[in-house]
């Protein structure tokens, strides 16, 4: 095994350290974007300087890694648990550790691709340096998935250049990557090639990060190999390297060619969901140190476990390619706003709706995709709640996002999943007793939008709420323009940047 103990901890103190040691000495504590904005100018400046030693620069470039850690995890934990950022914040976090991850990647790969000589101490953490760069990689893939933008191709020559300079039979030695932190190169591989080749971009970035967990956790059972063998699904080319693709039909072959796949774990993934759903609960077998809510986690879960055992979930409505033009309202009070007044007054066109103009295409009966160009719908992400004008004076459907993908040339593409036709908005009262004269009262709770169409006729009902909090397990009166029916929460769907999907049970209409 390859000691993790850093180079410079034995070595005698250089001028390049001390300096190294006072940049990180002068780091703000308390701001994590402007503290990784300052490691990155100085980790770039390192991977400019042609001149330094390749032992000092290894040296250097691991006591900035160890600074940077802290504040890449706070900006990392910001990012993922603030519902909604302004346009500027999303940008200084997204900006700042996805910048830091990059030097980092390159300054750890330049150590790898130097010619070490007879520096032997180099040639010793070489490993833990090649290890430490392709773990770089994929977070910097991470941070790309997580703003729905595609992988670079100057990424995957990183990972290409790291496993031809690293493969062999030192592919499968054990590192000691970090303190505490012990893998292999052929793992660390695998975890960067299997997280570019999961489909992601219909999960929000918490959702993202359950998915890049779910790869750190099961790499083990990941299989690379030279032949396109059992359990291979993908292929990567070192000598050409674009983005891994799937194996089709007449599989290629090569030296420079690695195949690569899911192996077991996509059966074990499969066992853990299925004690997951009897359980109702999170297994300690997954890892998960932060409480997840199991119904939220469970979706993840399954389609991870799908794409790992080779049978990904089809699109269930055929599409159709046309282009509608449609009027597009954001965010759950623009929209329920918007419903409440058109239904008052369907043909009152004095007040107009501050939405956005889109085309639509590929439509089905339960959505449509939409490009947009890079000026418009930056405000989109996973998880949005749309308003969407329908084809009557005051009928509005809501929908929401599913998928994002960026396009080249700033472009989106965007999938949106039709909720509900003809949405209406319902009011959400509870039963307040006045002692004094025994008169009860309905006291209002929320402004809800109603999904369920003919409610009046369901057992269940869904609304889009403000807060799934408000309704606890408390017996609710939901009003609508059709009547009122008594209901309690019976799950939360999904909780989104503004608003909750929740599901009641209907014990009776008034």
């Amino acid at each position: 095994m390859q000691n993790g103990k850093d180079t410079h901890e034995a070595a005698d103190v250089s001028p390049l350290l001390r300096d190294t040691q006072k940049t990180i000495a002068a780091l703000p504590a308390d701001d994590a974007v402007t503290a990784a904005t300052q490691i990155t100018a100085a980790l770039a400046a390192l991977n400019a300087d042609n001149a330094l030693p390749p032992t000092q620069r290894y040296a250097a470039i691991s006591l900035l890694d160890a600074a940077a850690l802290p504040h890449a995890e706070r900006m990392g934990r910001e990012y993922l648990n603030t519902s909604r950022h302004t346009r500027q914040r999303e940008a200084e976090l997204w900006h700042g550790a996805h910048g830091c991850w990059c030097e980092l990647a390159a300054g750890y790969g330049r150590c790898v691709q130097l010619d070490a000589g007879a520096d032997e101490s180099l040639r010793e953490w070489a490993p833990v340096a090649a290890a430490r760069a392709i773990h770089a990689l994929r977070r910097q893939l991470q941070w790309l998935r997580i703003r729905y933008t595609p992988s670079p191709p100057a990424l995957w020559q990183s990972l290409a250049a790291m496993l031809l300079r690293c493969d062999g039979a030192g592919a499968t030695a054990d590192i000691m990557m970090y303190p505490g932190v012990s893998t292999t190169l052929q793992r660390e591989a695998l975890k960067t090639l299997t997280l570019g080749v999961l489909s992601t971009e219909n999960l929000m970035p918490p959702e993202q990060e359950w998915a890049a967990h779910l790869v750190d956790r099961y790499a083990s059972e990941f299989v690379l190999a030279r032949r396109p063998d059992s359990g291979c699904t993908h292929s990567f080319d070192l000598q050409h390297p674009l983005a891994p693709g799937r194996i089709g039909a007449g599989v290629p072959s090569g030296s420079n060619l690695r195949y690569f796949g899911a192996g077991t774990a996509g059966a074990s993934l499969k066992a853990a969901v299925r004690v997951m759903a009897h359980e109702q609960q999170v297994p300690a077998a997954l890892g998960f140190t932060a409480p997840i809510e199991p119904a939220l986690l469970l979706p993840v879960l399954q389609q991870v476990s799908l794409e790992w055992t080779g049978t990904p979930e089809e699109r269930r409505q055929q599409r159709e390619k046309t282009n509608a033009r449609i009027s597009v309202l954001h965010g759950f009070d623009q929209i329920a706003g918007e419903i409440d007044r058109s239904t008052a007054d369907p043909f009152d066109f004095t007040v107009k709706a501050a939405g956005e103009s889109w085309i639509a295409s590929d439509i089905s009966s339960d959505g449509f995709g939409v490009v947009m160009p890079a000026v418009s719908g930056d405000w989109v992400s996973v998880g949005s709640v749309l308003g969407i004008g329908g084809e009557a004076a005051g009928a509005w459907s809501v929908g929401m996002v599913r998928r994002v993908r960026r396009l080249d040339g700033g472009q989106q593409h965007i999938g949106v999943q039709v909720l509900c036709r003809h949405a209406q908005v319902a009011r959400v009262m509870r039963e307040a007793a006045e002692t004094g004269n025994r008169v009860t009262q309905r006291m209002p709770v929320d402004r809800a939008i109603l999904l369920t169409p003919d409610a009046m006729r369901q057992p269940q009902i869904e609304l889009l709420v403000s807060d799934a909090a408000l309704y606890g397990d408390a017996t609710l009166h939901v009003v609508t323009s059709d009547g009122a029916l008594l209901v309690k929460r019976s799950a939360v769907e999904e909780i989104n940047a503004d608003c909750a999907r929740i599901r009641l049970a209907v014990l009776g209409v008034e």
